[in-house]
């Protein structure tokens, strides 16, 4: 698992927070947890769990401890939510509760260490001093990693600025040593989690080092503005570059309404359809046709103008990208289940997860994906909604332990997300209507005329290449077979096993030989001593036949030593 380096600091921080947490563990009701884990040697004397805790489900006490345990918590069970593929859903589903409450960091104070003033101008250096005009100490939102204020540039221009919270990348580096250590402890202490704590912490941990390089979100930013240079209806905020650092991000100060706080009661019907299909067409648009996306579009990161039904889209840190066959096994998964076929689904779902083929042929996997199908064969693209159908495709593959790219999840994130913003605002809006287009297009790429036009076209050069170097190729193998240079290595699972069996079953003969001599030499020397009136022989032979009489016991009560 890849973590951090981390700094000294991070470690006796770590060490601090253990104790809390195993306090809050045990508050909130997972007292079991603690005793398993070991970590019960950190709880203060006296304490006791919280009764009103007692009767609530586990995930809501975990989305509750999760909370007391602060910022970086709190955004690991938010991006937990979205990943449905590496927790079970119950939990997936209380983690979107989660808000982030953090009082803002101070602008100023006794500690620069700990304020923004001192973080903007560290990133900024000279910048600093020439670059703008004011900075508005009031922030304009906060959040558990960053916070944003306004501020007007030395040519008047307003933009915002997104500033990364002093001291977060110790905090960071610490909570992570700190998650990495529980997983640790989940994967070996705590059997049937039904997800990989270690594979979560590390699918944490890399998310978290996107959100926290500012530069990255300053390139989706502007990629994404690129995407949609001729679609003026659809924008995103300009980046200024020349005061963007990693911790500090300069963007255009979106005028207009978040979709959030619209009143819908105040707009017409018409003006709530032309929104909500143009975002539809926006997000569909990303995800199926251009291949990089928004991953979080809903509505409180969504700027309106009504009166021009335009939109913007804002903070595009969580970002998706999926490659040309990645779209071609969607279109698999698609087509297959519409038209019914099982193995095809079955096959595209395998090479996904790039898992064992052999899974192909287990009877609960087939019968579970045939009831997903069941679900939706017989439709058509006219009636299909893709974000439903893909959503309920890999809480499949996640019950059977089949591994989702993160990118195809974050897909199907964003196309749920704007079929529920369409419902939600505008329930009459065609959605089917305006997602049919592309997912018409994305079949059609595997499946159209020209797909296979091109496959043949392919295959044949594929196959003429192959025709070609042949006899090269097998000359090759002929002249390695005579110089005796050929080897063949087999693989023989579960070995050793047999191995061990077999050299325990040999330990056991030869101790019963041993033993077996033993015996029969102290018989030998009780005649001697019946015939010879030598005392001490018949001592001799008893110490040696209880010695190995007692041995002979142990391994029969200890059989596998």
């Amino acid at each position: 698992m890849s973590i951090p380096n981390l700094p000294g600091s991070a470690s006796i921080h770590a060490a601090k927070r253990g104790g809390e947490l195993a306090a809050q563990l045990f508050k909130f009701g997972f007292g079991e947890i603690v005793s398993q884990t070991g970590l019960a040697k950190l709880l203060p004397a006296g304490l006791s769990p919280d009764p009103a805790h007692h009767n609530r489900p586990a995930p809501e006490r975990l989305r509750l401890l999760i909370e007391e345990l602060g910022p970086t918590f709190i955004k690991a069970g938010q991006v937990l939510s979205t990943r449905p593929d590496l927790i079970p859903a119950e939990f997936a589903n209380e983690f979107k509760k989660l808000q982030a409450n953090v009082p803002p960091a101070p602008w100023e104070g006794d500690n620069p260490d700990k304020h923004v003033h001192a973080a903007l101008r560290q990133e900024l250096g000279d910048r600093f001093d020439t670059a703008f005009q004011k900075i508005d100490p009031e922030p304009l939102a906060a959040a558990s990693m960053a916070q944003v204020h306004r501020a007007t540039l030395a040519d008047g221009t307003h933009i915002v600025l997104k500033v990364l919270r002093p001291g977060i990348d110790e905090v960071i580096a610490a909570d992570l040593q700190l998650m990495g250590w529980l997983a640790g402890l989940a994967d070996g202490y705590l059997q049937n989690l039904g997800f990989d704590a270690p594979d979560v912490v590390e699918e944490f941990t890399k998310q978290l080092e996107r959100e926290t390089d500012l530069r990255i979100e300053a390139d989706s930013t502007q990629r994404m503005s690129d995407d949609f240079a001729d679609e003026p209806g659809v924008n995103f905020p300009k980046v200024y570059r020349e005061v963007s650092t990693r911790g500090v991000l300069a963007l255009e100060h979106v005028q207009g309404t978040l979709l959030s706080s619209l009143d819908t009661e105040s707009i017409s019907k018409e003006q709530r359809l032309a929104l909500v299909g143009r975002a539809a067409d926006a997000v569909f648009r990303q995800c199926l046709s251009v291949g990089f996306f928004h991953a979080d579009p809903h509505p409180g990161n969504i700027f309106v103008d009504v009166d021009t039904a335009s939109i913007t889209f804002i903070d595009c840190g969580m970002v998706g990208s999926i490659d040309p066959r990645s779209a071609e096994q969607l279109a698999q998964i698609t087509h297959g289940t519409i038209e019914g076929e099982l193995d095809r689904v079955v096959r595209t779902a395998i090479r996904i997860a790039d898992a064992d083929p052999t899974v192909a042929d287990d009877r609960r996997f087939r019968a579970d994906v045939w009831r997903f199908i069941d679900n939706f064969k017989g439709g058509s693209l006219e009636s299909l909604r893709m974000g439903q159908l893909l959503d309920e495709f890999f809480e499949v593959m996640r019950k059977h332990q089949l591994r989702c790219p993160a990118d195809i999840v974050y897909l199907i994130k964003s196309l749920t997300t704007i079929e529920g913003v369409a419902q939600e605002l505008a329930p009459e809006f065609d959605l089917v209507g305006h997602v049919r287009p592309y997912v018409t297009k994305l079949v059609k790429q595997r499946f159209g005329f020209r797909a296979l036009k091109r496959r043949v076209r392919n295959n044949a050069v594929a196959y003429a290449d192959l025709l070609d170097h042949l006899p090269y190729r097998l000359d090759d193998l002929m002249r390695m077979v005579r110089q005796n240079r050929t080897t063949i290595r087999l693989e023989h699972q579960n070995l050793d096993k047999l191995t061990n069996e077999v050299e325990r079953a040999s330990k056991h003969i030869a101790w019963a030989v041993i033993l077996g001599a033993v015996i029969l030499g102290a018989s030998i020397l009780v005649l001697a001593d019946q015939r010879g009136g030598r005392t001490y022989l018949s001592v001799v032979a008893l110490v040696a036949f209880v010695g190995a009489s007692s041995i002979g016991l142990f391994r029969l009560l200890r059989p596998r030593i």
